[in-house]
């Protein structure tokens, strides 16, 4: 189970006037030797998901993947919002 989910209140409402749930999931990175990072939408892929408890919102794992000890969620400069693994890019 996920201790920590660390998400501003920008990433909460963020997260709400896109339909009130975010989903989150690894990627295989094309760069930097496969290093494996996070992906999140609000709109959900063609994967399972299972449900993760957030305050605030719905928040969804792909089925399979490991529960870190803390999601760190950002609303970065583009509009999305961005994953951390245990506050790091990639999956350690």
């Amino acid at each position: 189970m996920t201790k920590e989910i660390v998400a501003n209140q920008a990433v909460a409402d963020h997260i709400r006037d896109h339909g009130g749930a975010l989903y989150v999931w690894p990627v295989k990175a094309p760069c930097c030797g496969g290093m494996i990072d996070l992906r999140a939408s609000t709109e959900k892929p063609e994967k399972a998901f299972r449900r993760i408890d957030a305050p605030g919102f719905e928040l969804y794992l792909t089925a399979g993947m490991a529960t870190p000890e803390s999601l760190h969620l950002e609303v970065g400069r583009r509009g999305r919002v961005r994953a951390f693994w245990n506050g790091l890019a990639w999956v350690a």
